[in-house]
C-alpha cells in the first residue's frame, strides 16, 4: 500500500507544488545601469546585494569579502526544473541535471506505462525561484543568491498531468504542476551519487508503505555520505511539518538521520516571521529561520519578482552550507549543520522556539572561529612569546624582523568544530635600524636631534661651551709626551673606543653606542702600537682593541667585544634566553698619502659566539660578519675635507633555530610546534657615502660639518637614510 500527499511549502495559495502563492508582478522596468563609482569596500555595499533580502539577513557579505562564494560546491534543487536561459545560472548548471522516469496509468483501468524523464526546463517557475535564492549569480543584475558561484544540480521531480487522459489514447502525457512523491527518493539518491553536498526540498507531504521506506533509505545514503538535506516548513497555519510527514520518513522515528537534516522557515529581511505559519513539531532544534518572506527572486521568464513562503528559506540555508563547505571542504553535513544551528542569531523566546527554531541564519558568525574567549587570549599569548625580540642592523633590522615574524607570528588555530583558521600575533618581532647617520658621525658626547619620521632627513647639533664642559666627567682628556727622541706616547680617558670621527670608523654603529674608556698609544719610526678599553654608557658593551701599524701603512687591529643581554644588538627578554655574546674582530688597515690625499682603508671580519638561548630561540653556531670603509682627507679652505665610502657590520652567516608554533586547539589548549632553522643574513648591504669638513676655531675649539646618505640603509633593500650634522666644540 502506498499513500502520499503533497503540499507546496512555498506559499499560502492553493495546493500543488507549482502554486504561485503571493508572487508579486514583475517590475515594469529593469534596474538602471549604475553610474561609475569607486570600488565598494564591502560586498554589502552593492545594489545587487541589497536587493537580495535572503542574503542580507544572513549577513553573507562577510564570506564574500573573503572570496568565499560556494565555488566548487554542488547544490541539488529537487523541484520543477530550471530556466536554463537566464544568465543567473550561466555556466553553472551541472550536465548531470535531469528529470526521472515514472510509471503512470492513463486511467483507472489502463495498464501502467513508463514515461521518459521530462526536460529540466521550468514551465511553472517554482524551481527557478528556489534556485535563485541559493545560487543566483553575482553579475550586477537582479538579486544574487547565497552561494553565487556554486554549481546547480537541477533535478526535476514533477509528475504527469492525467487530467485529460482517456483509455486508448496514444498522445504524449504532459507534465503537471505538482511533484510526484515517488520521485523524491530517487532524486535524493541521485544527488548523493553525483556529488551534491546539499539537497533542497521545498515541498511537504506524507507517505507510508514503500514510499516511506524508499525515502528513509535515500536519507540513509545522505547520512552515510555525510551530506545534508534541507527541507522547508509547511506554510499551513499550525501544521506540524515533521510528525507523519516526509520529514519523519527521512529522519526516522528513531531520529537516526537528524544530524544530516535541517528544517527552514521564512522571515523577512528584518527578521520578522509571518503571523501564521507551520512549525517543525518535535524537530524545532533542527530548524533555522532564513529570508523567505517578501524576498526577490528570478522567475522562469527571467523576471525579478517578489515572493513569500518557506520554500525560499530552504535554499538560503543550503547556500550558507555551501559557503562553509567551500572554505572547509573537510567538513561534512553533520558538522556544517551543527555550526549553522549553533551560530544562528537567537530570536523570539530565548533558546529554541517554535517560531524561529534555533534562530536566524547568520553566515558571518558561522564563518568565525567558535571557542571560549579565554582560549583566544591563550593563543595570542603563544604567538607573542617572540614579541620581546628586537632585531638589529647587522641582521637586516626590519627585514630580519619580517622574516622572523613570518616564522613565529602566525599559526593555525582549531575551533570547537575542528575548523582551521590562521591567527596572527597582536604584537610581533620589532626592529632597530642602524641609528641615525648623524648620530654615528657626531662625537660620542654629542646628542643628535631625531626626526619624527623614519624617511625624513636628519640634522644633529650640539655644543660644549667653556667651564660647563670642564665640569663634565665624560669630556675626553688626552695628553701626549716624548719619553725619548723619535718616540711619542699618548694617554687618554673618556675617549671613544673602536670609533672615529665619521662613518668610516663606526662599523659597530648598528649595535649600540660606542664604548667610552681609556687608551694608550706608542709610536716611533713609523711603527706604532695602541691599546684601548671601554664600556658603553648603557652597560651592554665592553670592548678592548689592540692595534699595530708598520711604516708602509699596513696595520692590524684585534678587538674583543663582550655584550650583555644582546647578540650584535639583537635583544629579547628572559624567555628567549639571550644572555650575551662575545665577538672577535680582525681589521686590516692601510694608510697612505697620494697626491696630497690621506687615504685610509679598513676591512673587518668578525666571528660571534652567542651565549644562552632557549628552546624557543637559539643560535646554531657562530655568526660571521664583515665591514669595510674607504676614506680620503685633504686640506681645503683652511680646514680638512673628508670623503668616505663605508659599510657597517653585516652578518654573513647567522643561523637561528626557532621553536615555531604550528597549531593550537582553542578548546583543549594543545599546542603543536616545529623546530625550524632560519638564516638571518641580510640579502642587501648598506653603503654609506659621507662628505665632511672640519677646522680648528682655536687651540681648544673646533667646528665640523657634514652630510651622508645611506643606500640600502640597515642592510634592507631599497631603504635609504640621509643625515647632516654640525658640531661646534668650545672648551
Amino acid at each position: 500500500m502506498i499513500s502520499a500527499g503533497l503540499l507546496l511549502a512555498a506559499c499560502g495559495g492553493g495546493g500543488g507544488v507549482n502554486s504561485g502563492g503571493s508572487t508579486a508582478p514583475p517590475t515594469a522596468t529593469p534596474a538602471p545601469t549604475p553610474a561609475p563609482t569607486p570600488a565598494p569596500t564591502s560586498s554589502a555595499d552593492s545594489a545587487e546585494y541589497k536587493a537580495a533580502g535572503a542574503v542580507v539577513i544572513a549577513k553573507a557579505a562577510y564570506a564574500y569579502d573573503r572570496g568565499i562564494t560556494g565555488k566548487g560546491v554542488t547544490i541539488a534543487v529537487l523541484d520543477t526544473g530550471i530556466n536554463r536561459s537566464t544568465p543567473e545560472f550561466a555556466g553553472r548548471i551541472s550536465t548531470d541535471s535531469m528529470g526521472f522516469e515514472q510509471r503512470v496509468a492513463r486511467c483507472g483501468t489502463c495498464a501502467a506505462e513508463t514515461l521518459a524523464p521530462f526536460p529540466i526546463d521550468d514551465r511553472v517557475g517554482h524551481g527557478t525561484e528556489v534556485a535563485s535564492i541559493a545560487l543566483a549569480a553575482k553579475n550586477g543584475s537582479g538579486p544574487q543568491g547565497l552561494a553565487p558561484e556554486a554549481t546547480l544540480l537541477a533535478l526535476k521531480i514533477v509528475g504527469a498531468d492525467l487530467s485529460n487522459q482517456t483509455a486508448g489514447s496514444t498522445e504524449p502525457i504532459p507534465e503537471s504542476s505538482s511533484a510526484n512523491a515517488m520521485l523524491i527518493a530517487p532524486a535524493i539518491r541521485y544527488a548523493v551519487e553525483k556529488g551534491a553536498f546539499v539537497s533542497v526540498l521545498s515541498l511537504n507531504g506524507f507517505g507510508t508503505g514503500q514510499l516511506a521506506d524508499d525515502q528513509r533509505a535515500a536519507m540513509d545514503q545522505v547520512r552515510l555520505a555525510d551530506r545534508l538535506l534541507v527541507n522547508s516548513i509547511d506554510n499551513a497555519t499550525g501544521k506540524d511539518s515533521f510528525t507523519g510527514e516526509f520529514a519523519e520518513n527521512f529522519v526516522g522515528t528513531d531520529r537516526a538521520n537528524k544530524d544530516w537534516f535541517l528544517f527552514a522557515i521564512g522571515v523577512d529581511q528584518n527578521g520578522n516571521p509571518r503571523s501564521a505559519n507551520g512549525n517543525a513539531g518535535p524537530l524545532a532544534d533542527r530548524m533555522l529561520a532564513a529570508g523567505g518572506n517578501n524576498v526577490q527572486v528570478v522567475d522562469k521568464d527571467g523576471n525579478v519578482v517578489s515572493v513569500t513562503g518557506n520554500s525560499f528559506a530552504a535554499p538560503a540555508v543550503a547556500g550558507a552550507a555551501a559557503l562553509l563547505k567551500q572554505y572547509w571542504p573537510q567538513l561534512g553535513g553533520k558538522a556544517i549543520s551543527r555550526i549553522l544551528l549553533d551560530t544562528a542569531t537567537d530570536a523570539g523566546a530565548p533558546g529554541v522556539d517554535a517560531v524561529y527554531g534555533a534562530g536566524i541564519l547568520n553566515v558571518e558568525k558561522a564563518m568565525q572561529a567558535q571557542a571560549p574567549a579565554s582560549s583566544f587570549v591563550a593563543a595570542d599569548a603563544v604567538l607573542t612569546r617572540f614579541s620581546s625580540l628586537t632585531t638589529s642592523a647587522p641582521f637586516g633590522g626590519s627585514a630580519a624582523a619580517a622574516t622572523l615574524t613570518g616564522q613565529v607570528g602566525g599559526m593555525t588555530v582549531l575551533d570547537r568544530y575542528g575548523r582551521d583558521y590562521t591567527m596572527t600575533a597582536s604584537a610581533g618581532v620589532r626592529a632597530r635600524g642602524s641609528g641615525l647617520l648623524a648620530g654615528a658621525m657626531l662625537a660620542p658626547t654629542d646628542a643628535p636631534w631625531r626626526a619624527a619620521q623614519a624617511e625624513a632627513a636628519r640634522f644633529g647639533f650640539a655644543t660644549n661651551v667653556g667651564a660647563q664642559a670642564m665640569r663634565r666627567p665624560d669630556v675626553p682628556a688626552v695628553v701626549s709626551f716624548s719619553p725619548a727622541a723619535g718616540q711619542q706616547v699618548t694617554l687618554g680617558t673618556n675617549v671613544a673606543v673602536g670609533g672615529g670621527t665619521g662613518l668610516a670608523g663606526s662599523a659597530l654603529r648598528g649595535i649600540a653606542s660606542l664604548p667610552i674608556g681609556s687608551m694608550s698609544a706608542w709610536s716611533a719610526g713609523g711603527w706604532s702600537a695602541s691599546f684601548s678599553t671601554g664600556t658603553s654608557r648603557d652597560g651592554r658593551l665592553r670592548q678592548q682593541v689592540v692595534g699595530f701599524a708598520m711604516p708602509l701603512g699596513l696595520g692590524l687591529e684585534l678587538s674583543d667585544l663582550v655584550e650583555r643581554g644582546q647578540v650584535l644588538g639583537m635583544r629579547g627578554d628572559a624567555t628567549l634566553g639571550l644572555t650575551g655574546a662575545r665577538t672577535t674582530f680582525a681589521t686590516l688597515t692601510y694608510r697612505r698619502t697620494l697626491v696630497g690625499v690621506d687615504l685610509t682603508a679598513r676591512v673587518t671580519a668578525s666571528s660571534t659566539r652567542a651565549t644562552g638561548g632557549s628552546d624557543l630561540f637559539r643560535f646554531g653556531g657562530p655568526l660571521v660578519g664583515s665591514a669595510f670603509s674607504l676614506e680620503g682627507a685633504r686640506g681645503l679652505f683652511g680646514g680638512r675635507a673628508t670623503l668616505g665610502l663605508s659599510s657597517p657590520l653585516r652578518v654573513e652567516r647567522a643561523r637561528v633555530v626557532l621553536l615555531a608554533p604550528v597549531a593550537f586547539d582553542l578548546v583543549t589548549g594543545v599546542l603543536s610546534t616545529r623546530a625550524t632553522a632560519v638564516d638571518l643574513a641580510p640579502d642587501s648591504r648598506e653603503l654609506d657615502l659621507e662628505l665632511g669638513w672640519s677646522t680648528a676655531l682655536s687651540r681648544t675649539s673646533s667646528f665640523r660639518v657634514g652630510v651622508a646618505h645611506a643606500f640600502d640603509a640597515g642592510h634592507v633593500a631599497g631603504a635609504s637614510d640621509t643625515a647632516g650634522f654640525v658640531t661646534i666644540a668650545i672648551r
